[in-house]
């Protein structure tokens, strides 16, 4: 079966779901063109061979959704993606359920089009997203308004200076200790956030004693910024 009979597969497979298949796949097949900036004939088989016919719809959805972010952002011309980051994200995000978590993707993908945005888009946010909750989202993006609301953003050596405790995230999340605690630690694990390190007071010999808080009082890491910046500002 060439190219050309597989996307005609597809066109039938989503007509039998409600779909207008004809509509659907050159509507999909025109955002895939746009994200690779390659002719749809060169790249569909690399497409094929990672996403199954069911995932169609929310590839449509997505596309409106990119396209909306890049719209909002004034962005007229994209720029290609390469296949190492533009596949991994529509084979996952296609899978996705979580609308907190959509975003991440259709976010990540819209700054990976953007030939405006000069930040790195690395290839561990794609690990990252798949392994992040809703609350975790949440939770990364509360903190990053806080500080940037504060102006404490730059410079990213001294993030570490500022810390959120666990009795205000919980507050803001409204979440109980539990589900605070199983977010703190997936998030310290990837390292997004680290724990508060208070120095000052008594000292032993020249160096002063310092307090490690653990998830008691956190702090929004240099990584945890740029994947904020990359994935959900």
């Amino acid at each position: 079966m060439n190219e050309a009979e597989e996307i005609a597969k597809a066109i039938q497979e989503t007509a039998k779901l409600g779909e207008k298949g004809l509509e659907t796949a050159e509507k999909a097949g025109s955002f895939i063109a746009k994200v690779f900036k390659e002719p749809i004939a060169e790249i569909s088989g690399l497409v094929t061979d990672k996403l199954r016919f069911v995932r169609w719809k929310r590839m449509i959805q997505m596309s409106d959704e990119v396209n909306q972010i890049l719209e909002e952002k004034g962005v007229t011309e994209t720029k290609a993606v390469p296949p190492k980051l533009a596949l991994p994200i529509f084979e996952d995000s296609t899978l996705e359920e979580d609308p907190n978590i959509q975003i991440l993707w259709n976010h990540l993908l819209a700054n990976a089009m953007d030939p405006q945005f000069n930040d790195e888009i690395r290839y561990g946010f794609i690990e990252m997203i798949k392994n992040i909750t809703g609350t975790e989202a949440q939770l990364l993006n509360n903190f990053y308004q806080i500080l940037q609301k504060e102006n404490k953003l730059s410079p990213l050596e001294d993030l570490y200076k500022y810390s959120l405790k666990k009795e205000q995230l919980i507050k803001i999340l409204s979440i109980s200790s539990d589900q605070y605690a199983l977010a703190a630690n997936n998030l310290m694990r990837m390292q997004l956030i680290g724990p508060a390190i208070l120095t000052g007071g008594a000292s032993m010999g020249s160096e002063p004693l310092t307090i490690y808080k653990g998830i008691d009082a956190i702090t929004l890491t240099p990584l945890g910024v740029k994947f904020i910046e990359a994935c959900i500002k």
